[in-house]
């Protein structure tokens, strides 16, 4: 598959070429909601691993270091290859999931109450 940019593919796109990988090399029988939830873990902690020992203010300086940006981009992208992986073994439309959940986050976080700060949890609304 070519390198290309977010605006010119699909997520759909994405979880097609990500099951023809699996496919082509005949590992849909490891491909199950427990091995890819725990490989979405796994590569996670990875992707944190990135960012053990920098303080707060380094880790604002990858996106200008190419190696450490390349570093992080890689293990995002295993992240995502997995999570479209367990999108595509359970059968969940990404698109949908993520807009229903964005929608829940905006009445439990309304703009207003929320705005520049973290979520404090003894003001969360229920959605």
């Amino acid at each position: 598959m070519k390198a290309v940019k977010d605006d010119e593919v699909t997520v759909g796109s994405l979880k097609d070429a990500v099951a023809r990988f699996i496919r082509e090399r005949g590992w849909e029988r490891f491909h199950n909601p427990k091995n890819l939830a725990e490989s979405i873990c796994i590569e996670s902690s990875e992707l944190l691993e990135n960012f053990q020992w920098v303080t707060t203010d380094e880790s604002e300086t990858y996106s200008e270091d190419g190696g450490r940006l390349r570093s992080v981009s890689s293990e995002l992208a295993d992240v995502i290859i997995y999570c479209l992986a367990f999108a595509n073994v359970l059968n969940i439309d990404v698109a949908h999931s993520v807009t229903l959940k964005l929608r829940e986050c905006e009445g439990r976080y309304p703009k207003l109450d929320f705005y520049g700060r973290p979520p404090n949890l003894s003001k969360i609304r229920k959605a």
